[in-house]
């Protein structure tokens, strides 16, 4: 079959889709034209597989950056409650300071 005949083919089949070429295969619609259906129905194959695994990729890489987030959120949170606990700490004794200067008023 020549170069116009696989483009025939390649044409009926984008216009038919995948399962109506399966089954037109089964029933040997194509005839000489077999193999290039066949080949159009690999290559559909494949680019849903390529496009399937760009879009694991995709979600692979928007699910690491949601984690890297979380983490950026959880040593800011850390760090904000390690600088509030200083502070707690720094109340706590200018407020002991300020017992003992009392009290050593009225002594």
């Amino acid at each position: 079959m020549t170069t116009d005949g696989r483009e025939d083919v390649r044409r009926e089949c984008d216009k038919l889709g995948e399962l109506v070429v399966q089954a037109r295969l089964e029933s040997d619609h194509f005839g000489t034209g077999k193999a290039f259906a066949w080949e159009w129905l690999l290559e559909q194959y494949y680019r849903r597989r390529r496009e399937g695994e760009s879009e694991e990729r995709e979600r692979t890489e928007r699910t690491l950056k949601a984690a890297e987030d979380a983490a950026g959120a959880a040593r800011a949170a850390a760090a904000g409650a390690q600088s509030a606990a200083r502070w707690t700490m720094v109340a706590a004794l200018s407020a002991a300071a300020a017992v003992v200067v009392s009290l050593a008023k009225y002594w």
